[in-house]
C-alpha cells in the first residue's frame, strides 16, 4: 500500500513540475508575441522606418532590401503630406491562427494632406525557433493596406488663372502664350548659338554655358530665351542659325504699358510669399503688382489631383484621393478699357497721371500711370542695367501715381469754394479789390508774397476768383476764415479719412499738423501750395461730388463692388450750380481755343504747383485739369503732367484733356 502512494506522489509531482514549466513556456511565449507585435505598432506611428526593419526576419530582409522598406515608406509618405498613423483595436484570429503563426486584425488610418485614409489590416507574425523570436511578415500592404505589388500614381491637374476683364467683358489680362527661342540637341554647332549673342542680348559665355550643361540629351528642345513676342526679323535671324521659336502658356496683358501700374504682372512664387501665404504652394503663379497682387487669391486657380494605386499597366486599381481643378475666379472691373488706352497713348510722353470716374456711383474709368515700363519686362527678366536706368528715371516710370497723395495745385480751389460756401457769414457775390501781381498780410510776412499768374485788377467775386484762378483772392478769404475752419472743412470733404475701398487709395492730408496755424501756410494752402496733399483719385471723386449732386462716392473698381457714399450732401445745390458755372467760364473764357468742342460743353479747372525751393527760384510746374462735359455728366477726367513750365503750363493739360476726349469720342461713332 505504501508502495503506491509513494509512486502517486511522485507522479503527481512530475505532473506538477510539468503544468509549472508548460505555465511559464506559454507565458514567455506569449510575451515575446505581444512584444513585437506592440514595437512594430510603436515604431509604425512614430515612423521609425529603419526599425522596423531591422526587426524583420532574415526570410523577410532577403526579399526587401533596406530601401524596398525603409526608403518607400518616407517617399510615398513624404509625398502624401502623412501628418500621422495608427494602427488600433488588434484582435487575434484564432481561426486561422497557429501555435507559430498569428494572424491579427484591426484598425489602420492614416492623416494625408489630402485626407484620411481608413483601412482593415492584417498583420502576420511568424515564431522563428531558431531564434526563439516573433517577427513580423512584412509586405508592402503594411505602408498602405491594398498596395501590394502595386504602385501608387499621383497625376496632378491645373486649373486656369482667373482673367481680369474690363466693364464689357473683354479680356485685360488673359491666358494667352509667350514665345521662347532655343536649339534641338544635336541639330546646332555652338557656333551657331554664340554667333546669335547681340540678338538674344546674352553673352557668349553664358550661351557656351548653356549649350553644354549635362543634363542635355540628343533630340532635347534647350530654352534660351523668352519674351512676348520676337520681332519677325529676329525669328528671321533664328531660323539661319539654327534655332526654333516655340510657344509656351503665359499670361498675356492687352493694354501692355497702359495698365501696368493698374493690373500689375504675375511671376513665380519666392520663398517670402510662400512663407506668407496660406494658399500659395511651391510652383504657383503668383501676382506680383496691381490687381494681380491685391487679388491673387482670387484668380489663383485650385491644383486638381488623382492619387492611385495602379498595376504595371498603369491601370487603376483603386483610387485613393481625388479632386477636379478649378478655374480661378474671373474679375471683371469698371475699367472703359478704350478710355485707358486713348489717355496713356495721350500722356505717353509726360510724366504724371489721369483719373477718369462716373460721378453717379464711382466707378473708375480708368487709371493711368505715365510713363509706364511694360509688365513683359519683369515677367521674362529684366537685366540689371535696364533696371538701375528705370529706377533712376526722374519721371518715375516704376511709380504709380494716381493712388499717390501730391499737391493739387489750383484744382484745390474748387475745395477751398466749398469750405468757404459751408461757412455762416461767407458771401460769396461779395467782391475783394485785388490789384497787381504779389500780396502779403503785412510786414510780418517778410518777404513772403503771394503771387498769382493772371494779372487782372479789379473786384473779385468768388466766381471771378475760380474763372480766373486768382490766388490772392482765395488766400485772403481763407486768411479770414481761419486754419481751424479751413481744416474742419476740408476735413468735412473727406480729407484726412481712410477709404474703404476695393484699390487702395494713400491718405490725404491738410497739413502736416492740423488745425493750420501759420498765415502763410493757410494762404498756401487756400490755393493748393501749402503742405496739402491729395490723390488723383480722390480729388477726382469730389469734383464728381459737385457734378452729381453732392455726394463724393467711395471710388471702386471691381464691378461687383456695391456703390457707396463717402461724403453725402457737400453743399447746397444753389451753391453747386453756381460752382459749374464758375467751370464752365473756366473753358470758355481762359480756354476757348484749346478746348472749346461742337460735340460738348466742357467744364473744369486748371491747375498749376509749383516745386521750388523759394520764391526767389523758379521751379519745376506741374499742369492740372480736371472737367466733364456738362451736356452728359457721365464722366469726370483729371489729368496732370510735370515739367509743364516751357510747354504751356496749365494750358498743356487743358489742351490734352480736349485731345483725350477728342479721340475718345471719335472711337464712339
Amino acid at each position: 500500500m505504501k508502495k503506491w502512494i509513494g509512486i502517486s506522489i511522485s507522479v503527481l509531482a512530475l505532473l506538477g513540475i510539468a503544468v509549472f514549466v508548460l505555465f511559464n513556456f506559454t507565458n514567455v511565449f506569449q510575451a515575446g508575441e505581444d512584444e513585437s507585435l506592440n514595437n512594430y505598432v510603436s515604431q509604425y506611428e512614430s515612423g521609425e522606418y529603419a526599425e522596423i526593419y531591422e526587426s524583420l526576419s532574415e526570410e523577410t530582409q532577403a526579399e526587401y532590401s533596406a530601401e524596398d522598406v525603409t526608403e518607400r515608406y518616407e517617399n510615398l509618405y513624404e509625398d502624401l503630406g502623412v501628418e500621422s498613423r495608427e494602427i488600433s483595436n488588434l484582435e487575434l484570429n484564432e481561426e486561422s491562427s497557429t501555435d507559430f503563426h498569428k494572424i491579427y486584425e484591426g484598425d489602420w488610418s492614416l492623416a494625408t494632406g489630402y485626407g484620411e485614409l481608413n483601412r482593415d489590416i492584417e498583420l502576420s507574425l511568424l515564431y522563428d525557433e531558431d531564434e526563439n523570436d516573433w517577427h513580423l511578415e512584412w509586405t508592402p500592404d503594411m505602408i498602405i493596406p491594398g498596395l501590394g505589388s502595386h504602385v501608387l500614381d499621383f497625376n496632378f491637374t491645373n486649373g486656369e488663372r482667373g482673367e481680369i476683364q474690363d466693364q464689357s467683358g473683354e479680356p485685360l489680362a488673359f491666358n494667352g502664350h509667350k514665345e521662347v527661342v532655343g536649339f534641338v540637341a544635336g541639330e546646332v554647332d555652338e557656333d551657331d548659338l554664340t554667333a546669335l549673342s547681340d540678338e538674344l542680348g546674352i553673352s557668349e559665355e553664358s550661351l557656351e554655358s548653356t549649350f553644354n550643361q549635362d543634363w542635355i540629351g540628343e533630340g532635347m528642345f534647350v530654352p534660351v530665351k523668352e519674351t512676348h513676342r520676337f520681332s519677325e526679323e529676329d525669328k528671321s535671324d533664328f531660323e539661319e542659325h539654327n534655332l526654333q521659336v516655340r510657344e509656351q502658356p503665359a499670361r498675356e496683358y492687352v493694354l501692355d504699358e497702359a495698365a501696368f501700374h493698374l493690373l500689375g504682372y504675375v511671376g513665380g512664387v519666392n520663398a517670402e510669399e510662400l512663407e506668407a501665404s496660406d494658399y500659395l504652394s511651391e510652383g504657383d503663379m503668383t501676382g506680383k503688382r496691381g490687381l494681380e497682387q491685391l487679388y491673387d487669391e482670387r484668380l489663383q486657380p485650385k491644383s486638381g489631383y488623382e492619387i492611385a494605386i495602379t498595376d504595371n499597366n498603369g491601370n487603376v486599381v483603386e483610387t485613393l484621393f481625388s479632386e477636379e481643378a478649378k478655374d480661378g475666379s474671373d474679375i471683371v472691373l469698371t475699367i472703359d478699357s478704350e478710355l485707358q488706352e486713348i489717355i496713356y497713348s495721350e500722356m505717353e510722353e509726360d510724366s504724371g497721371s489721369s483719373v477718369a470716374l462716373d460721378p453717379d456711383n464711382g466707378d473708375m474709368l480708368a487709371t493711368v500711370s505715365y510713363p509706364s515700363p511694360s509688365p513683359y519686362d519683369f515677367m521674362f527678366g529684366i537685366s540689371q542695367n535696364d533696371l538701375e536706368e528705370l529706377q533712376n528715371d526722374d519721371e518715375n516710370p516704376l511709380v504709380g501715381k494716381f493712388n499717390r497723395t501730391t499737391s493739387p495745385g489750383s484744382t484745390q480751389k474748387i475745395l477751398s469754394a466749398l469750405v468757404a460756401l459751408n461757412t455762416d457769414g461767407f458771401e460769396r457775390d461779395a467782391t475783394r479789390e485785388i490789384t497787381g501781381k504779389s500780396w502779403q498780410k503785412d510786414d510780418s510776412w517778410g518777404g513772403y508774397n503771394v503771387n498769382r499768374y493772371h494779372v487782372e485788377d479789379g473786384e473779385f467775386d468768388l466766381d471771378r476768383a475760380i474763372t480766373s484762378s486768382d490766388n490772392i483772392y482765395f488766400a485772403q478769404t481763407m486768411l479770414e476764415l481761419g486754419g481751424e475752419r479751413f481744416t474742419e472743412g476740408m476735413q468735412a470733404l473727406g480729407i484726412g479719412e481712410e477709404y474703404d475701398t476695393d484699390y487702395p487709395i494713400y491718405t490725404s492730408q491738410v497739413a502736416n499738423e492740423e488745425p493750420i496755424e501759420n498765415e502763410v501756410l493757410l494762404a498756401d494752402s487756400a490755393y493748393g501750395q501749402g503742405e496739402l496733399l491729395i490723390s488723383p483719385i480722390q480729388i477726382t471723386s469730389i469734383y464728381a461730388g459737385v457734378i452729381n449732386g453732392g455726394d463724393i462716392y467711395v471710388p471702386h473698381i471691381l464691378a461687383d463692388s456695391e456703390d457707396e457714399v463717402q461724403v453725402g450732401n457737400i453743399a447746397g445745390e444753389d451753391d453747386l450750380d453756381y460752382l459749374e458755372s464758375a467751370m464752365r467760364s473756366v473753358v470758355t473764357d481762359y480756354h476757348a481755343d484749346d478746348m472749346e468742342r461742337d460735340y460738348a460743353s466742357f467744364a473744369g479747372k486748371t491747375g498749376t504747383s509749383e516745386n521750388k525751393m523759394s520764391q526767389d527760384t523758379r521751379g519745376s510746374e506741374t499742369g492740372w485739369f480736371i472737367g466733364y462735359d456738362q451736356d452728359s455728366k457721365d464722366m469726370v477726367l483729371s489729368l496732370y503732367a510735370d515739367d509743364v513750365e516751357d510747354r504751356g503750363m496749365s494750358e498743356y493739360s487743358a489742351q490734352k484733356f480736349a485731345d483725350i476726349q477728342d479721340a475718345y469720342r471719335a472711337g464712339e461713332e
